[in-house]
């Protein structure tokens, strides 16, 4: 039986996620990346988990060497198109982030809107080490994942929303044991269909756990901002953690 992050990552979730098509959000997302990070001009850059591609083409479009990773043939096939319509150079890689053997060494790794903490611990950090590696002396991480003290106080949820797609579900229930979040997902498209998507179970780390991460797993950590533009960490207020660790 395949695990939920196998099957998930489809047309299905575009649909219901589809403020990700935004471009321009994307592009500003690419924007703060090179400054916070510093980039310099032609860096070779790893977009871990990079879904659709809509990160990776930015950071391409901008000058820059990139791979794009992930495990969805779908999310890859869409991202193709994009980067070809867009005039963007990019090597797209269909691999599981548990396995980063071989590649590299990168200048910078970036791993945006929570596509880390699908596994159990071990494989998590796992990950992280893997990251360590593909990345050259002093290379950056990026790393973007849901800030659970912020958003712990909302669940569990049940949220309505209507789009062009249709009526959107979405229901999540947290386990402050465990510090996992099981989200369902249901689509009722305008003709009347009723779409569902699998159940997603992500571990969510507290900031302070995620700096012990990070740091364990060979980074300094050098900054963290509350989002993907840059306004500061609010540990109980801000709903995101973006992390700036550089390899030791």
């Amino acid at each position: 039986m395949k695990a939920w992050y196998e099957t998930t990552f489809d047309e299905r979730y575009l649909a219901f996620y589809e403020e990700l098509l935004d471009r321009t959000v994307a592009a500003d997302d690419a924007e703060f990346v090179e400054r916070a990070l510093a980039l310099p001009a032609a860096s070779s850059v790893l977009d871990l988990g990079c879904g659709f591609g809509r990160h990776a083409i930015s950071l391409a479009l901008h000058g820059h060497s990139v791979t794009g990773l992930d495990l969805s043939p779908s999310m890859l096939e869409i991202a193709r198109d994009l980067a070809r319509s867009s005039g963007a150079e990019i090597e797209w890689l269909l691999r599981d982030m548990r396995d980063l053997s071989g590649l590299g060494p990168f200048a910078a790794c970036v791993c945006l809107y929570t596509v880390f903490g699908y596994f159990d611990d071990d494989a998590n950090a796992a990950v992280l080490r893997g990251v360590h590696q593909a990345l050259g002396p002093g290379g950056l991480f990026m790393l973007d994942v849901s800030n659970p003290l912020a958003l712990a106080r909302g669940w569990p949820a049940r949220q309505w929303r209507e789009s062009a797609s249709g009526l959107r579900l979405e229901s999540a229930r947290y386990d402050g044991l465990t510090g996992r979040v099981q989200s369902q997902r249901t689509l009722i498209r305008p003709n009347g269909e009723r779409v569902e998507l699998p159940e997603t179970d992500v571990r969510l780390y507290a900031p302070y756990e995620l700096s012990r991460l990070l740091q364990n797993s060979g980074f300094d950590c050098e900054q963290v901002y509350g989002g993907l533009r840059d306004e500061p960490l609010q540990w109980d207020r801000s709903p995101r953690q973006v992390w700036v660790a550089r390899r030791r």
